[in-house]
Protein backbone atom coordinates (compact mmCIF):
# COMPACT_ATOMS: atom_id res chain seq x y z
CA UNK A 1 0.00 0.00 0.00
CA UNK A 2 1.24 3.40 -1.22
CA UNK A 3 0.34 4.81 2.09
CA UNK A 4 2.26 2.51 4.39
CA UNK A 5 5.70 3.82 5.99
CA UNK A 6 6.87 1.13 7.83
CA UNK A 7 5.50 -2.47 7.79
CA UNK A 8 6.78 -5.26 10.33
CA UNK A 9 6.16 -8.85 9.41
CA UNK A 10 7.08 -11.76 11.66
CA UNK A 11 9.52 -9.77 14.15
CA UNK A 12 11.45 -12.42 16.30
CA UNK A 13 14.13 -11.07 18.93
CA UNK A 14 16.12 -13.90 20.73
CA UNK A 15 18.42 -13.73 23.58
CA UNK A 16 20.05 -17.48 23.55
CA UNK A 17 17.42 -19.41 24.78
CA UNK A 18 14.72 -16.65 25.49
CA UNK A 19 12.24 -15.64 22.73
CA UNK A 20 11.34 -12.35 23.91
CA UNK A 21 9.02 -11.26 20.63
CA UNK A 22 7.75 -14.25 18.49
CA UNK A 23 5.71 -12.61 15.92
CA UNK A 24 4.89 -9.21 15.74
CA UNK A 25 3.47 -8.11 12.57
CA UNK A 26 2.01 -4.46 12.47
CA UNK A 27 1.92 -1.62 9.92
CA UNK A 28 2.50 2.50 10.35
CA UNK A 29 1.02 4.52 8.11
CA UNK A 30 2.37 8.03 6.75
CA UNK A 31 1.26 10.96 8.61
CA UNK A 32 -1.13 9.15 11.21
CA UNK A 33 -0.40 7.76 14.56
CA UNK A 34 -0.20 3.64 15.57
CA UNK A 35 -0.50 2.29 19.08
CA UNK A 36 1.24 -0.43 19.63
CA UNK A 37 -0.56 -1.50 22.98
CA UNK A 38 0.09 -4.25 25.75
CA UNK A 39 0.27 -5.06 29.51
CA UNK A 40 4.30 -4.57 30.11
CA UNK A 41 6.13 -7.46 29.17
CA UNK A 42 4.58 -8.44 25.86
CA UNK A 43 7.66 -7.63 23.51
CA UNK A 44 6.55 -3.76 22.59
CA UNK A 45 9.58 -1.80 24.19
CA UNK A 46 11.50 -4.61 22.46
CA UNK A 47 9.97 -4.26 19.21
CA UNK A 48 10.74 -0.35 19.48
CA UNK A 49 14.15 -0.80 19.86
CA UNK A 50 14.49 -3.47 17.23
CA UNK A 51 13.05 -0.85 14.63
CA UNK A 52 16.04 1.59 15.39
CA UNK A 53 18.41 -1.10 15.20
CA UNK A 54 19.52 -0.25 19.17
CA UNK A 55 18.91 -3.79 20.80
CA UNK A 56 21.50 -4.50 23.16
CA UNK A 57 24.19 -7.10 21.89
CA UNK A 58 23.15 -10.66 22.33
CA UNK A 59 20.16 -10.19 20.79
CA UNK A 60 19.24 -11.66 17.69
CA UNK A 61 16.52 -10.57 14.93
CA UNK A 62 14.56 -12.21 11.86
CA UNK A 63 11.75 -11.33 10.20
CA UNK A 64 11.45 -8.04 8.26
CA UNK A 65 11.11 -4.53 8.96
CA UNK A 66 10.46 -2.82 5.78
CA UNK A 67 10.50 1.14 6.52
CA UNK A 68 9.98 3.36 3.64
CA UNK A 69 10.59 0.50 0.94
CA UNK A 70 14.01 -0.82 2.55
CA UNK A 71 14.00 -4.06 4.52
CA UNK A 72 16.32 -2.58 7.75
CA UNK A 73 17.23 -6.08 8.65
CA UNK A 74 18.76 -6.43 5.26
CA UNK A 75 21.08 -3.41 5.58
CA UNK A 76 24.79 -3.41 6.77
CA UNK A 77 24.87 -1.74 10.38
CA UNK A 78 26.15 1.27 8.66
CA UNK A 79 23.18 2.16 6.38
CA UNK A 80 20.76 1.30 9.46
CA UNK A 81 23.17 4.21 11.19
CA UNK A 82 21.68 6.24 8.53
CA UNK A 83 18.11 5.84 9.21
CA UNK A 84 18.01 6.90 12.46
CA UNK A 85 17.13 10.89 13.00
CA UNK A 86 16.02 11.88 9.64
CA UNK A 87 13.94 8.60 8.96
CA UNK A 88 13.23 6.58 12.30
CA UNK A 89 13.73 8.76 15.33
CA UNK A 90 13.15 6.86 19.21
CA UNK A 91 11.55 9.20 22.13
CA UNK A 92 12.21 6.93 25.29
CA UNK A 93 10.19 5.92 28.14
CA UNK A 94 12.64 7.83 31.06
CA UNK A 95 13.68 11.62 30.07
CA UNK A 96 15.70 11.62 32.95
CA UNK A 97 17.49 8.74 31.77
CA UNK A 98 18.09 9.68 28.37
CA UNK A 99 19.12 13.06 28.73
CA UNK A 100 22.70 13.22 29.20
CA UNK A 101 23.29 15.14 32.42
CA UNK A 102 26.86 16.69 32.17
CA UNK A 103 25.35 18.39 28.76
CA UNK A 104 23.23 21.84 28.71
CA UNK A 105 19.87 21.15 27.21
CA UNK A 106 20.41 23.36 23.82
CA UNK A 107 24.26 21.71 23.43
CA UNK A 108 22.13 18.51 23.75
CA UNK A 109 20.08 19.27 20.15
CA UNK A 110 22.92 20.82 18.68
CA UNK A 111 24.89 17.71 18.44
CA UNK A 112 21.52 15.31 17.02
CA UNK A 113 21.36 18.61 14.36
CA UNK A 114 24.88 18.50 13.64
CA UNK A 115 24.82 14.35 13.08
CA UNK A 116 21.86 14.68 11.14
CA UNK A 117 23.36 17.35 8.88
CA UNK A 118 20.94 20.10 9.90
CA UNK A 119 20.91 23.60 10.72
CA UNK A 120 22.83 23.55 14.11
CA UNK A 121 22.45 27.76 14.91
CA UNK A 122 21.49 29.10 18.32
CA UNK A 123 18.32 31.06 16.65
CA UNK A 124 17.64 27.66 15.11
CA UNK A 125 17.64 25.61 18.61
CA UNK A 126 16.10 27.95 20.47
CA UNK A 127 13.04 27.78 17.32
CA UNK A 128 13.10 23.70 18.17
CA UNK A 129 12.79 24.51 21.89
CA UNK A 130 10.18 26.91 21.53
CA UNK A 131 8.15 24.82 19.77
CA UNK A 132 8.48 22.49 22.48
CA UNK A 133 7.68 25.35 24.94
CA UNK A 134 10.65 24.93 27.08
CA UNK A 135 13.19 28.21 25.24
CA UNK A 136 14.28 28.94 28.34
CA UNK A 137 16.08 25.05 29.13
CA UNK A 138 18.83 26.34 26.13
CA UNK A 139 20.99 26.91 29.14
CA UNK A 140 19.75 24.56 31.91
CA UNK A 141 21.19 21.10 32.82
CA UNK A 142 18.30 17.95 33.14
CA UNK A 143 18.30 18.17 36.68
CA UNK A 144 17.62 21.82 36.47
CA UNK A 145 14.34 20.82 34.78
CA UNK A 146 11.09 19.51 36.07
CA UNK A 147 9.59 16.04 35.02
CA UNK A 148 7.03 17.88 32.61
CA UNK A 149 10.00 19.53 31.05
CA UNK A 150 12.25 16.63 30.63
CA UNK A 151 10.06 15.10 28.39
CA UNK A 152 9.37 18.50 26.28
CA UNK A 153 13.66 18.62 26.10
CA UNK A 154 13.62 14.54 24.72
CA UNK A 155 10.56 15.42 22.23
CA UNK A 156 12.66 18.69 21.19
CA UNK A 157 15.66 16.74 20.92
CA UNK A 158 13.69 13.59 18.80
CA UNK A 159 11.84 16.07 16.40
CA UNK A 160 15.19 17.78 15.97
CA UNK A 161 16.29 15.69 12.48
CA UNK A 162 12.82 16.22 10.97
CA UNK A 163 11.82 12.19 11.08
CA UNK A 164 9.57 10.63 8.89
CA UNK A 165 8.82 7.99 11.73
CA UNK A 166 8.81 8.83 16.10
CA UNK A 167 8.96 6.15 17.53
CA UNK A 168 7.25 7.11 21.46
CA UNK A 169 8.08 4.38 23.61
CA UNK A 170 5.85 4.86 27.06
CA UNK A 171 6.74 8.67 26.96
CA UNK A 172 3.52 9.22 29.22
CA UNK A 173 3.94 6.41 31.84
CA UNK A 174 5.72 8.57 34.35
CA UNK A 175 3.13 11.19 33.93
CA UNK A 176 -0.33 12.25 35.52
CA UNK A 177 -3.55 12.55 32.76
CA UNK A 178 -3.83 15.79 32.37
CA UNK A 179 0.03 16.28 31.84
CA UNK A 180 0.03 12.70 29.56
CA UNK A 181 -2.68 14.72 27.38
CA UNK A 182 -0.37 17.75 27.14
CA UNK A 183 2.32 15.70 26.13
CA UNK A 184 0.61 14.09 23.52
CA UNK A 185 -0.52 16.66 22.37
CA UNK A 186 2.87 18.01 21.87
CA UNK A 187 4.47 15.27 20.49
CA UNK A 188 1.32 14.93 17.86
CA UNK A 189 1.42 18.87 16.74
CA UNK A 190 5.19 18.57 16.31
CA UNK A 191 5.12 15.24 13.96
CA UNK A 192 2.45 17.57 12.03
CA UNK A 193 4.33 20.44 11.50
CA UNK A 194 6.66 17.68 9.93
CA UNK A 195 4.20 14.93 8.21
CA UNK A 196 6.02 12.56 10.56
CA UNK A 197 4.21 9.74 11.74
CA UNK A 198 4.33 8.37 15.14
CA UNK A 199 4.37 4.90 16.30
CA UNK A 200 2.93 5.52 19.98
CA UNK A 201 3.97 2.59 22.63
CA UNK A 202 2.15 2.41 25.41
CA UNK A 203 0.05 0.33 27.92
CA UNK A 204 -2.55 2.84 28.18
CA UNK A 205 -5.26 2.00 25.96
CA UNK A 206 -7.69 4.64 26.76
CA UNK A 207 -4.55 7.16 25.82
CA UNK A 208 -4.02 5.18 22.57
CA UNK A 209 -8.00 5.58 22.05
CA UNK A 210 -7.96 9.27 21.58
CA UNK A 211 -4.93 9.89 19.37
CA UNK A 212 -4.46 6.67 17.27
CA UNK A 213 -6.38 6.01 13.72
CA UNK A 214 -4.64 2.43 14.03
CA UNK A 215 -3.44 -0.06 16.80
CA UNK A 216 -2.27 -3.00 17.07
CA UNK A 217 -2.23 -5.52 20.37
CA UNK A 218 0.39 -7.19 21.69
CA UNK A 219 0.72 -10.75 23.97
CA UNK A 220 3.20 -12.47 24.85
CA UNK A 221 5.61 -11.54 22.01
CA UNK A 222 2.93 -12.03 19.29
CA UNK A 223 0.92 -9.36 17.70
CA UNK A 224 -3.06 -10.62 18.24
CA UNK A 225 -4.84 -7.78 17.21
CA UNK A 226 -4.56 -5.40 14.04
CA UNK A 227 -6.84 -3.06 12.43
CA UNK A 228 -8.34 0.59 12.35
CA UNK A 229 -8.88 2.00 15.99
CA UNK A 230 -12.69 2.38 15.75
CA UNK A 231 -12.81 -1.70 14.53
CA UNK A 232 -10.40 -2.81 17.21
CA UNK A 233 -12.28 -0.50 19.93
CA UNK A 234 -15.77 -1.39 19.05
CA UNK A 235 -15.43 -4.87 17.46
CA UNK A 236 -12.70 -6.33 19.16
CA UNK A 237 -12.06 -9.85 17.84
CA UNK A 238 -9.12 -11.60 20.16
CA UNK A 239 -10.62 -12.01 24.04
CA UNK A 240 -7.00 -10.14 25.17
CA UNK A 241 -8.07 -7.10 23.46
CA UNK A 242 -11.75 -7.44 24.76
CA UNK A 243 -10.44 -7.77 28.51
CA UNK A 244 -7.80 -4.73 28.26
CA UNK A 245 -11.16 -2.83 27.28
CA UNK A 246 -12.84 -4.05 29.92
CA UNK A 247 -9.95 -3.40 32.64
CA UNK A 248 -9.95 0.17 30.73
CA UNK A 249 -13.47 1.30 31.56
CA UNK A 250 -12.70 0.40 35.29
CA UNK A 251 -15.63 -2.66 35.14
CA UNK A 252 -16.53 -4.32 38.11
CA UNK A 253 -16.43 -8.17 38.13
CA UNK A 254 -19.41 -10.42 39.75
CA UNK A 255 -17.76 -9.87 43.10
CA UNK A 256 -17.81 -6.26 42.87
CA UNK A 257 -14.01 -6.09 42.41
CA UNK A 258 -12.52 -4.10 39.66
CA UNK A 259 -11.77 -6.62 36.57
CA UNK A 260 -8.30 -7.60 35.54
CA UNK A 261 -6.98 -10.08 33.33
CA UNK A 262 -6.43 -13.52 35.30
CA UNK A 263 -3.03 -15.62 34.93
CA UNK A 264 0.30 -13.71 33.54
CA UNK A 265 1.91 -13.12 30.60
CA UNK A 266 4.24 -16.02 29.66
CA UNK A 267 8.11 -15.38 30.22
CA UNK A 268 10.75 -15.38 27.16
CA UNK A 269 11.59 -18.93 28.10
CA UNK A 270 7.99 -20.11 28.15
CA UNK A 271 7.54 -22.35 25.02
CA UNK A 272 4.38 -21.28 23.16
CA UNK A 273 2.86 -23.73 20.26
CA UNK A 274 0.29 -21.87 19.86
CA UNK A 275 -2.10 -19.39 21.38
CA UNK A 276 0.18 -16.91 23.58
CA UNK A 277 -2.91 -16.17 25.41
CA UNK A 278 -4.46 -19.48 26.28
CA UNK A 279 -3.18 -20.11 29.78
CA UNK A 280 -5.01 -16.95 30.90
CA UNK A 281 -8.52 -17.42 28.93
CA UNK A 282 -11.65 -18.57 29.73
CA UNK A 283 -12.28 -20.01 26.01
CA UNK A 284 -9.42 -22.20 25.75
CA UNK A 285 -9.73 -25.15 23.65
CA UNK A 286 -7.50 -27.66 22.53
CA UNK A 287 -7.00 -26.09 19.19
CA UNK A 288 -5.18 -22.97 20.79
CA UNK A 289 -2.49 -25.25 21.91
CA UNK A 290 -1.65 -25.70 18.52
CA UNK A 291 0.05 -22.57 15.40
CA UNK A 292 -2.96 -19.76 15.36
CA UNK A 293 -3.50 -18.79 11.63
CA UNK A 294 -4.41 -14.96 11.14
CA UNK A 295 -8.00 -14.12 10.36
CA UNK A 296 -8.49 -11.08 8.68
CA UNK A 297 -11.70 -8.91 7.69
CA UNK A 298 -10.85 -6.02 5.82
CA UNK A 299 -8.19 -4.21 7.23
CA UNK A 300 -8.54 -5.80 10.44
CA UNK A 301 -6.48 -8.88 11.55
CA UNK A 302 -7.02 -10.98 14.63
CA UNK A 303 -4.81 -14.75 16.00
CA UNK A 304 -7.59 -16.26 17.71
CA UNK A 305 -9.63 -19.46 16.78
CA UNK A 306 -12.54 -17.98 17.63
CA UNK A 307 -13.60 -14.16 16.33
Amino acid sequence: MDNVLLSVSNLSIRKGKEEAVRSSSFSVFRGRITALVGESGAGKSLTALALSGLLPAGFTVSGSIVFSGRDLLALPEDSFRSVRGRGISLMLQSAADALNPVYRIGQQVRTVLRINGRDSSEENIRRILSEAGIEEAYDMYPHELSGGMRQRALTAIAMAPGPELLVADEITSSLDDDIAHMMMDLVRKMASELSASILMITHDLPLASEYASHIAVMHGGYTVEEGGAEDVLSSPRHPYTSFLLRCASLEKDERGRLFSIPGKMPSPYDSVPGCSFSSRCPYRAAQCDLPVPVKREGSHSWRCING
